[in-house]
């Protein structure tokens, strides 16, 4: 017993069970990806194997907190801490194995307490004479698990055992002959409402474009097919007339008589038409693949055996209704079976008073929407009022309700029901006590983070700081060339341009200079044009339009592509990509781009597609598509015109006038008028004003983003960041090796650089908050700036305990902020779905994101610790010893923090999704990931307990490849895997060359530390 219990709380099972799940749970996020969420849950997360791997690891923890030296007062934080997960595990089982959950449906007017489980079953009964056995399975059907679902009964001495052989998830059901069918006609019926193919069994009736269409149907009909003498005949109402199908010819019908109803005869009447397609005497219906892959029936085939004999039934269903039950009678056995969603009662009522949707300004775009019901509790004599609405819930006797989604009408509304009392209540307990401990842990005079510190503060001792600095200012204009024809207006014109108020596609409302800067990064990739401000470029495109359409500003760089515009060299203009009559070029090359899967793009369609979407902002910029200047009023809700509009002048009214003084300035302007151009435009700036006061910014705020646009602080920032970092770094490396130390005065000097930098990248970041309204971090460009903001204070934090961490957390920084200003990076401040209209973003995202910053830090620490194990020599080298030690303890001390912060954003996470989706865990590919993450690092910092692992140079190879698991949570699942997270997604980008380099660079170096070290006999 002794040596079972050893095993199950040894620290190789722990280190064992910790990689093995976070090995499971990212390769489920592939299988998702490709096969389905079914699939995923059925092979992974909902599989037996997978839930041991859970208990396994939470008897591991529970047995070595049982431990008596934990059990002290100075280590009492760290237990406790590690208590959560196990209180948390337990919560997670709970919600796993007694929580329920599922979505209700209400139209406006009307009252329910019913709902369908967001999960699927298969369920049905088997009679064999006066017996009847039931059964029930939860299913997660799919085509990686179509096989998964079995059972086995008795019933009146026969042995009943069914079986899933085929899963069909896009499926259509078509008669086929069966012996135990029942009769069975296929029709295709046209309308006006378009063509319909129809299958009835006998006896059943339906409705197509308000027809009433029967085969042997009780009810009244417009047409009815019924059967006498084996002979199929049809009756209706109606003047029926048959058409020959050849010369369209018309002959009416003796309705008076009995009428054969021939196969293949076209007969019609008022505005439908019907023929009938095939009769078989007897039929049952087989689920086959429809052609049409957005088909949302689902099929599950089942074996049915009865002693020794087997038949087939289909099943069709989905997650989303009931399925019908479908019946086969074997051996004198009948079974009724059916698939679909399970029907689930409240024990109190929901009554729909209002659905109300909100928009954004002028767009589609949903701003908000709410439902306001009333609750009705006749056993409780409970009744009030409450507005359901995104991140608001209506929580009463364990059930909570959440907006979920809405009917396209805007008349009914979609509540999500979920049902865990306890696994939520023991869940979020376990999240306060591991928030609360793990920040405790950190001052516990006996945690590893304060043993790290002494040991950091012991090294410093025995060594000075070296720091140095260095800094090339980078700079310089590009040369204009001589294109005064094209640039029409001087600056001090175009900036009152960039001071008028435009509202864009998705309703905000924004200074003219921020759109002229989007057009002209769309097109050139920069903020201005040889020179010239954005503002100029765009307002003359709106002056000369003709002229800018042979300017060179699309980029065409592949051969196949140039060949067909006919530029020469890397850029061609807007006419070239039409010929004489005014046909695209490239229409059919960009037509098939956009038919293929992003996934499967080629690097020639994702070029096509770049161009056409360059193509299409300058046909949108000069001929005046975007210019929405024209609000209509105080409402909100009205979208803004442009010039373009083709309206009355009558149903335009004060827009009419405002539109012929736009054309009137842009035609002053054409004649150099700059006195009357000022009139006008300041007319126009004034009808704004006075149209819309109550929903414009004010000018202060107006004037703030022009100056953010203008000072493009970010970009601005990254050469200064990063080569401050690469120099102080080499630096440092270089002094490592020889004698001297660096002088102080350069150290202290170079902190205080990097301190301003820090300082103006804040008031950026602040500045571009109070300019959005939201939280700067909502989306990838915004969220890439916060992590080099954060790898930035991370380096800041950390410069005490070794100077390198300033000199890494600078230059990485520095990257962070390039790469966030590549093409594929979308800097526009944007609105907010409704989901991130929450508190929690603010504060789930800035801890997740500003994990992020530690643990890059942390590793770009270990990856300059193994550079040094590499160059370390035998002898001579008690400097590079000691940064060794120095860099690998300060990586430590990040990867704790790092992880404390994933660990806490991510859990907080969870509460956000609980308060906005109705379940604080859903396996979406974003929370698994950081979950793998979290595993990932809770090993790598685990592994001093681990025999065979536990010296620096095996913990910095693992510091370093971990980070590759922040890569992917961040980016890999963003913009290559589906999921919840999508308004952060982009569509899928080439992954550059460059990174290739960088991950052989960091194995070469890894390799080289290994080799070294096992040569110095270090290992």
């Amino acid at each position: 017993m002794k040596r079972i219990l050893a095993l199950l709380s040894s620290p190789i099972l722990m280190g064992t069970l910790l990689l093995l799940l976070a090995a499971s749970m990212g390769i489920a996020t592939f299988v998702e990806n490709d096969f389905g969420t079914n699939a995923a849950k059925a092979l992974y997360y909902n599989a037996w194997w997978f839930e041991g791997i859970f208990l396994l690891l939470g008897i591991n923890m529970f047995l070595n907190l049982l431990k008596p030296h934990l059990w002290k007062k100075e280590k009492l934080a760290i237990v406790l801490f590690h208590f959560s997960f196990v209180l948390i595990v337990v919560g997670a089982a709970l919600t796993r194995f007694i929580g329920f959950e599922g979505m209700m449906h209400i139209r406006e007017g009307q009252t329910s307490n019913i709902f369908l489980s967001s999960d699927t079953f298969i369920n049905g009964e088997v009679t064999s004479g006066s017996e009847t056995e039931e059964f029930e399975g939860h299913v997660f059907m799919s085509l990686k698990s179509k096989d998964h679902f079995s059972e086995s009964l008795k019933v009146d001495g026969h042995k009943v055992s069914i079986k899933s052989v085929d899963y069909i998830p896009n499926a259509e059901l078509v008669p086929v002959e069966d012996e135990n069918g029942v009769p069975m006609i296929s029709l295709v019926v046209s309308t006006g409402n378009g063509r319909n193919n129809l299958n009835l069994t006998k006896g059943e009736g339906t409705i197509v474009g308000g027809y009433t269409i029967g085969f042997e149907y009780d009810g009244e009909s417009d047409f009815n097919i019924y059967i006498e003498d084996d002979v199929l005949y049809f009756s209706s109402p109606h003047s029926v007339f048959s058409t020959n199908m050849a010369t369209k010819e018309r002959t009416d019908i003796d309705m008076d008589k009995q009428q054969v109803f021939y196969q293949s005869v076209l007969l019609g009447f008022e505005d439908l038409f019907i023929i009938q397609t095939g009769f078989f005497e007897k039929a049952s219906f087989k689920a086959v693949p429809s052609q049409n892959k957005n088909a949302p029936l689902q099929a599950v085939a089942l074996d049915i055996t009865v002693d020794n004999r087997t038949d087939r039934i289909y099943l069709t269903g989905s997650k989303d209704e009931i399925g019908e039950y479908s019946s086969k009678t074997i051996n004198g056995v009948n079974v009724k079976v059916r698939y679909g969603a399970k029907l689930l009662e409240t024990p109190f009522t929901i009554k729909l008073n209002e659905f109300q949707l909100e928009r954004y300004p002028g767009s589609d775009s949903p701003s908000s929407f709410a439902s306001e019901v009333t609750l009705i509790d006749n056993e409780k004599n409970v009744t009030k009022d409450f507005r359901i609405f995104m991140n608001n819930i209506l929580n009463y006797r364990g059930y909570r309700f959440y907006q979920s989604s809405y009917d396209t009408d805007e008349k009914g509304t979609v509540l999500s029901v979920n049902n865990d009392l306890w696994g939520t209540t023991v869940t979020y307990i376990g999240y306060a006590l591991l928030a609360l401990f793990m920040i405790l842990s950190l001052f516990s005079s006996k945690s590893r983070f304060q043993f790290l510190l002494k040991q950091i503060t012991e090294l410093s001792k025995e060594k000075k700081s070296l720091m140095i600095i260095g800094i090339f200012l980078i700079g310089g204009n590009l040369v204009a060339q001589d294109i005064k024809d094209v640039i029409v207006v001087d600056k001090e014109q175009a900036q009152k341009f960039g001071e008028l108020w435009v509202q864009d596609n998705g309703g905000r409302i924004k200074p003219m200079n921020t759109m002229s800067g989007e057009i002209l990064r769309k097109l050139v990739k920069h903020n201005s044009y040889k020179g010239y401000s954005a503002d100029q470029v765009a307002l003359s495109m709106l002056i000369v339009p003709e002229k800018w359409a042979h300017i060179p500003l699309i980029t065409v760089k592949e051969d196949p592509v140039r060949d067909i515009v006919g530029n020469e060299g890397k850029k061609a203009s807007f006419a070239q990509f039409f010929d004489e009559s005014g046909t695209y070029k490239l229409s059919d090359m960009i037509n098939e781009a956009y038919r293929t899967r992003p996934a499967y793009r080629n690097k020639l369609q994702n070029e096509l597609i770049k161009i056409d979407e360059q193509v299409n902002v300058f046909y949108l910029a000069q001929s005046g598509t975007l210019l929405r200047i024209f609000p209509d009023g105080e409402d909100v809700g009205i979208p803004w015109i442009t010039p373009l509009t083709t309206a009355s002048e009558e149903s335009l009214g004060e827009k009419a006038s405002a539109i012929k003084v736009y054309y009137y300035y842009i035609n002053a302007l054409k004649n150099k008028d700059t006195e009357e151009a000022d009139k006008l435009i300041s007319a126009l700036a004034t009808y704004q004003s006075n149209k819309a006061s109550s929903i414009l910014s004010s000018d202060r705020m107006k004037h703030l983003e022009i100056f953010y646009n203008k000072s493009n602080i970010f970009l601005m920032l990254a050469p200064f960041i990063f080569v401050i970092g690469i120099i102080l770094l080499l630096l440092q490396l270089v002094f490592l090796f020889l004698p001297k130390n660096t002088p102080k005065a350069i150290n202290i000097t170079g902190m205080y650089l990097i301190l301003i930098c820090f300082i103006v990248y804040t008031a950026g970041l602040a500045m571009r908050w109070y300019i959005s309204g939201h939280a700067p971090w909502s989306n990838g460009y915004e969220s890439m700036l916060y992590i080099g903001w954060s790898v930035l204070l991370a380096g800041i934090v950390f410069t005490k305990q070794s100077p390198m961490v300033l000199s890494v957390g600078s230059f990485f920084s520095g990257i962070v902020l390039f790469v966030a200003h590549l093409s594929w990076m979308n800097p526009e401040i944007t609105n907010l779905v409704p989901v991130l209209k929450s508190y929690w973003l603010t504060i789930h995202v800035a801890i997740i994101v500003g994990s992020y910053g530690f643990l890059s830090l942390a590793s770009l620490m270990s990856l300059v610790a193994l550079l040094l194990m590499g160059l370390q020599k035998a002898k001579g080298d008690d400097k590079v010893k000691i940064a060794i030690k120095e860099l690998s303890y300060v990586s430590e001390l990040g990867l704790t923090i790092g992880l404390y912060t994933l660990t806490i954003g991510a859990f907080l996470g969870g509460v956000w999704a609980n308060e906005s989706w109705g379940r604080y865990w859903g396996w979406d590919p974003k929370e698994t990931w950081s979950m793998v993450t979290i595993l990932i690092y809770a090993f790598v910092l685990h592994m001093r307990m681990i025999p065979g692992v536990k010296n620096l140079l095996w913990y910095n190879v693992a510091a370093v490849i971990g980070f590759f698991s922040v890569v992917m949570t961040y980016l890999g699942v963003n913009y290559y895997l589906a999921g919840m997270h999508s308004y952060a997604k982009g569509d899928p980008v080439p992954i550059p060359s460059a990174i290739y380099y960088m991950v052989i660079t960091v194995f070469v170096i890894v390799i080289f530390a290994i080799i070294n070290q096992r040569k110095l006999k270090q290992l």
